[in-house]
């Protein structure tokens, strides 16, 4: 066999996969030393230790704290009910809450949230109509819980029915913001204008919405009509502008400013930070009368996202005071970088680590490594949050191994992770890639909770695979329940339609993402539809599409094009095709062996081997092929030969 498989890992690795094993089936302490040996125990301290242990993720270690005590008061109670919600584990908190031989508004409130937290909303209603004295915060809560899971509708027929005495800014602020957050803009100025008490927060509710929306002149006009603005009402301006990238407007507006905080600075640092402009938030920095270490991170932060990492390193050192947030910035900077080495270094050397550390470390790797790191992390009792598992998630997705995965399933659901969208939707995404599409639909059905991207994952799923009318009525199914498609969306569905041959429905998505969505496509959208056309003999039609598209994304549309020049056997416009992508990309090593294959089938042995002349002139090599096969447990990797050029022997 021309290719060798090479083990990528030492005898720890191999082993790896059972140290997982044996994480999952260990027990956490479930009496906290920092507990067991006080000697004054009071109720006081029986509700302290409860709540360390739901912190410290001790679920088991609190119910027996719990069952332990000689008496208990409501706090008791409500102590153990917030904590089963914290952890997500909220049947559990319906029999605590079930046992409770009294009850106050703070035990009905908790509960109420935990179901609509999960979404179980209509648990939550059922509750909260149960509810004997119902106080702002419940009507709030449940207002809230509706806006939160989708039903604006709900969410608004709950808000009209609520007491006009008992409804407080926070009222009208929550129905505002959940309005703006689905872009119903004339709704939420509509409610706005019927409040009876404007205050700062409910203007600043409606500015930050339009703000968070990019809508620039609605934010304007709005701003210049507040009467009372205050210190937020300025900091949103001045983020706006900066989003919009209109950074002199910005900085005209902080030099008026009659107040400024710290946060002021901070927003026109960060602007001028999002525009690239760094020497001037540089400057500014230095300007800035009080830093506090939020800024600091956020001027060294700047840097690291601009790759100039040495200067982040500089303002590291000259920093007052340091914290996490600190430290994790420098880690950022280094795996951006690619330089793992100096990564886990730097890793190494902190004087404390957070989930995030982790994360962002765990992020450099692409391989089993990044498997090590997860279950060095679990071993040392720091609990994974849904940014790592996704990640770790994904690693398994791009190796393909299901090993792997359906462990790291288990793993999501002893930690309570399964009402998690960002982590369901990467298991979704782990399934497909290992072509186990009848699991990812039932990830996808048991999920109580959906958001867009587990839609996205879904579709993308059925649209991979082929399932293209899957793909389709899920898609009619996302939007009547309400959600709102992205580009990945659309991109889903050019692939499905692409598939399976659906010229029409897929120049009908592409339409539709511009005319009613109101997206803009990427380069990927644009060589979709190449694909969809190129494949299925639309040649002509497709050079035409890329003619008038913009510039930008037109060299990946060339080269999907040129693919369906050689699968047609249209080597007079494969050639044409050919010298377009090699003129946007001279270093492209397997371009210049595709033009000289073409020369070659075309009988231009010449013009083959002046091709092959200049790709070594140039120096240009093509690279090297490789891949990764999971084996019970262990990943494994291998090279694939170099191809070789048309005309030359082994």
């Amino acid at each position: 066999m021309n290719h060798v498989l090479t083990r990528i890992r030492s005898q720890h690795q191999r082993s790896l996969l059972f140290s997982f094993k044996r994480l999952l089936t260990t027990n956490p302490s479930t009496q906290p030393s920092d507990f067991t040996s006080n000697p004054r125990r009071d109720i006081f301290w029986w509700n302290s230790a409860i709540t360390s242990c739901f912190r410290n993720g001790q679920i088991e270690g609190a119910f027996n704290y719990f069952d332990q005590m000689p008496c208990k008061n409501v706090v008791t109670w409500n102590c153990m009910i917030t904590g089963c919600i914290q952890s997500d584990r909220v049947s559990d908190a319906q029999r605590v809450f079930d046992a409770m031989p009294t009850r106050n508004i703070v035990s009905w409130a908790a509960l109420m949230t935990g179901y609509a937290k999960c979404g179980r909303i209509e648990e939550a209603r059922s509750l909260f109509d149960r509810i004997p004295d119902r106080n702002v915060v419940c009507w709030n809560s449940m207002i809230s819980g509706y806006i939160n899971n989708g039903k604006i509708r709900e969410a608004r027929e709950l808000f009209d029915v609520m007491p006009l005495p008992m409804k407080n800014s926070a009222s009208w602020s929550i129905m505002i913001s959940g309005y703006l957050r689905l872009r119903r803009v004339v709704e939420a100025r509509s409610l706005f204008d019927q409040a009876r008490l404007r205050s700062a927060s409910l203007c600043n509710a409606l500015l930050s919405g339009y703000v968070e929306l990019g809508l620039l002149k609605d934010a304007e006009e709005f701003f210049s009509q507040i009467d009372a603005k205050d210190v937020i009402s300025w900091n949103s301006m001045i983020t706006c502008y900066s989003r919009a990238g209109k950074m002199k407007r910005a900085r005209d507006l902080f030099d008026e400013m009659p107040e400024k905080d710290t946060i002021s600075w901070t927003a026109m640092i960060h602007g001028y930070l999002k525009n690239r402009n760094v020497d001037d938030a540089h400057i500014l920095f230095n300007k800035m009368p009080n830093r506090d270490v939020v800024a600091w991170n956020t001027m060294m932060g700047g840097f690291v996202s601009n790759h100039l990492l040495d200067d982040a390193l500089r303002l590291f050192k000259e920093m007052p005071e340091r914290d996490i947030v600190s430290w994790n910035t420098i880690l950022q900077g280094y795996v951006q970088r690619g330089d793992v080495v100096n990564a886990l270094r730097w890793f190494d050397n902190m004087p404390q680590r957070s989930e995030t550390s982790w994360n962002t470390l765990i992020s450099g790797y692409r391989n089993e490594e990044a498997l090590a790191l997860f279950c060095k992390m679990v071993r040392q009792k720091f609990k994974p949050d849904q940014g790592t598992l996704a990640i770790v998630i994904s690693v398994c997705a791009s190796l393909v191994a299901l090993g792997w995965g359906k462990m790291l399933h288990l793993y999501v659901i002893r930690a309570g992770f399964e009402h998690d969208a960002l982590v369901m939707s990467s298991l979704i995404s782990m399934y497909s890639r290992c072509g186990f599409i009848h699991d990812s639909a039932l990830v996808f059905e048991s999920m109580v909770k959906r958001d867009t991207v587990s839609w996205n994952a879904m579709i993308a799923t059925y649209a991979c695979h082929g399932f293209a009318l899957e793909a389709f009525k899920l898609f009619n199914t996302m939007i009547q329940n309400g959600f709102h498609p992205d580009q990945v969306t659309f991109l889903s569905l050019l692939l499905a339609c692409s598939h399976k041959g659906l010229v029409d429905e897929g120049c009908h998505y592409f339409r539709s993402m511009q005319k009613d969505w109101k997206l803009v496509p990427k380069p990927e959208h644009y060589s979709c539809v190449v694909d969809l056309l190129g494949r299925y003999g639309f040649i002509n039609q497709a050079y035409q599409f890329i003619s008038e598209i913009p510039v930008e994304s037109q060299t990946n549309a060339w080269e999907t094009l040129l693919s369906a020049c050689k699968s047609h056997g249209n080597l007079e416009l494969g050639e044409v095709v050919a010298k377009k992508v090699l003129h946007a990309r001279p270093s492209d090593g397997a371009m210049y062996t595709v033009l000289s294959n073409i020369y070659a089938a075309k009988g231009k042995w010449e013009d083959a081997a002046r091709t092959r002349a200049l790709m070594r002139a140039r120096g240009v090599k093509k690279e090297t092929g490789s891949s990764w096969i999971e084996v019970q447990g262990k990943m494994y990797g291998s090279k694939h030969p170099k191809e070789k050029p048309p005309g030359e022997s082994g």
